[in-house]
């Protein structure tokens, strides 16, 4: 299996000020592989010079040249450790496994991702520069939006979070009130296309009451989630209907099929080609992506030509033209490309809409909003319209960039607060808790004694403090309070596990598979006076109880869990989550 071509891409936006109501989109990006002047996104492409002796640093986006040992992919592998879901492109697993999503040695995802965003902004701050002068940049406090998918996990927010600062974005040293703040990708393109529903004079506008299904297909993921809009005027207001859905089966996998196709049709001779010859950003692949970018716009099937020399082919001539040396995909070869991509999609379409029309009190959802670079794609529109708009209720619209439509709602969510009155929670989020032992209910081998309380208690009971699907506003906390023994042995550093299950029905205990240890919160006790505390001596030692408070903020606009440790009502330090392999605050 080869790596794709179909690179996940950046796009950015900006506005100046609250009274320019253009938004600017970043359409010149450096390097010589664009194929014309202006492009709305960059690839996320990395070259280090490390590995290619020709380049002296670090090349990224469009100045990653055919030839180049890049690397690409990145984002998926900061979401790594996410389960996949039936949605889920099956020969992603199979790239997975075979080692495809790889890394350049002595450096993880969040390195990588941090290098390549250190080019994005040093462009941004330099694009900015040229609108705004130096003088008056240096001056600007800066907001930061940035766009992630719906379905990510914790961690994987945290470390798109982390890999932003590395590249200099958010508050540091000469800009300490820059900030980042995050948004998923479906809701900022739900606030980019509603707000220009509400103003359209052309089509049908949305009104208060309506169901609005947004469909954001990336290059490597597809998240789906529905909104009731409440109201249209004076404001635009929405709120999420349930909890949405993806998986990674974005525009990406759309080449890792066509790979697959030509390795099965040619072999060897395919194979064992170099690179770059058919590796993303080759002319070969730079073909392929204009063919699938127009396919679906004719009536009648045809055939197309790569030009592509192999050497020591005997292939039927129906799929490789000698005299030419062009490989010929037909349409039917295209629609066995794009089939199994486009059915996900829908099957993801068709669940999220019978879960919302369960929850909408009146009506139905009445249309479809699709978004992003995949979203643009005719097959796809049409594949959707013939399966759902085969009456008149269900309006199935693609705005006039869907690839900027969500940079454009990152940008007007900071620039007028725009955002979904309530989300629906995409998981159960809780913890472990020791209580006393339940005769006749609770297994003897999870019991143990307390000494302390001197009563038999029983271990890894879940407290479920969020369920999931419950619906939450921006800044929603919950807080579990604690009582932890500490002996005169102990360390002052108390630690919380915050775990997570994506199962409908949230198990009672800790061992169940479907129950996912998200990391563990740390809660600093030095420097804290124990004698505030109630105390016994046991054995000769005094033994204090903490009593504590872990407060955990989900959906802050900072887009990560937030978390503050509080103990006889005063704030004893902020509390940091530690994941797998890195720390966040």
């Amino acid at each position: 299996m080869l790596p794709d071509s179909a690179l996940i891409s950046v796009r950015a936006a900006y506005v100046n000020s609250i009274d320019d109501v253009d938004l600017c989109i970043i359409n010149t990006w450096p390097g010589t592989g664009r194929d014309t002047e202006n492009v709305l996104k960059t690839p996320s492409t990395i070259a280090y010079p490390e590995e290619n002796k020709k380049i002296g640093t670090r090349r990224w986006g469009f100045g990653v040249e055919p030839g180049h040992k890049f690397y690409s992919w990145t984002k998926l592998l900061l979401d790594k450790n996410a389960p996949l879901t039936k949605y889920d492109d099956p020969i992603l697993e199979q790239a997975t496994k075979s080692g495809i999503l790889q890394l350049p040695a002595n450096k993880d995802a969040v390195t990588v991702v941090a290098d390549y965003l250190t080019g994005i902004y040093d462009h941004i701050m330099l694009t900015l520069e040229k609108q705004l002068t130096e003088p008056v940049l240096r001056v600007s406090p800066i907001e930061f939006w940035f766009t992630m998918p719906a379905i990510w996990s914790d961690q994987a927010q945290a470390a798109t979070r982390e890999a932003a600062q590395r590249a200099g974005f958010g508050s540091r040293p000469g800009r300490p009130l820059d900030a980042i703040n995050m948004i998923t990708e479906p809701e900022a393109a739900a606030i980019a296309a509603l707000t220009r529903s509400t103003t359209d004079i052309v089509g049908v506008p949305v009104k208060a009451g309506d169901g609005v299904l947004v469909c954001d297909c990336g290059g490597g993921t597809v998240d789906i989630t529905t909104y009731l809009v409440t109201e249209t005027q004076p404001t635009l207001a929405f709120e999420e209907l349930c909890t949405g859905i993806g998986g990674k089966c974005g525009s990406t996998a759309l080449d890792r099929n066509f790979y697959k196709l030509m390795s099965e049709r040619f072999g060897p001779a395919f194979d064992k080609l170099p690179m770059k010859r058919k590796g993303p950003g080759s002319t070969f692949m730079s073909c392929f992506e204009r063919i699938k970018r127009n396919f679906g716009h004719n009536s009648e099937d045809t055939t197309h030509d790569i030009e592509f020399p192999m050497r020591s082919l005997e292939v039927d001539p129906q799929y490789y033209d000698d005299d030419d040396q062009a490989v010929i995909i037909s349409d039917e070869d295209l629609r066995d490309i794009f089939d199994p991509v486009v059915n996900q999609i829908i099957d993801l379409i068709k669940t999220q809409i019978k879960d919302a029309n369960k929850e909408m009190e009146h009506g139905t959802i009445n249309r479809i909003i699709l978004v992003g670079g995949f979203g643009d794609s005719e097959y796809l529109r049409k594949a959707i319209k013939k399966t759902f708009g085969s009456n008149e209720k269900m309006a199935i619209t693609v705005p006039s960039n869907p690839q900027g439509a969500i940079v454009q709602g990152a940008a007007l969510r900071g620039l007028h607060g725009i955002r979904a009155t309530a989300r629906r929670c995409r998981r159960h989020y809780g913890f472990d808790w020791d209580l006393k032992f339940r005769e006749g209910i609770d297994d003897e081998k999870h019991s143990y004694w307390d000494r302390y309380r001197g009563q038999k208690t029983v271990a890894g009971i879940m407290k479920w403090m969020i369920k999931k699907g419950e619906k939450y506003n921006e800044d929603y906390s919950m807080t579990v309070n604690i009582c932890s023994s500490h002996w005169p042995s102990y360390s002052l550093n108390r630690y919380t596990n915050l775990y997570a299950s994506d199962l409908m029905e949230a198990p009672e205990r800790i061992e169940n598979p479907g129950v996912k240890y998200i990391g563990r919160i740390k809660s600093d006790f030095t420097g804290v006076d124990l004698n505030q505390f109630d105390s016994k001596f046991i054995d000769g030692e005094m033994v204090y109880e903490l009593s504590y408070s872990v407060k955990v903020v989900i959906g802050a606009q900072e887009g990560i869990l937030k978390f503050e440790t509080t103990s006889k009502g005063k704030v004893i330090g902020k509390s940091s989550i530690t994941f797998a392999k890195a720390s966040y605050y």
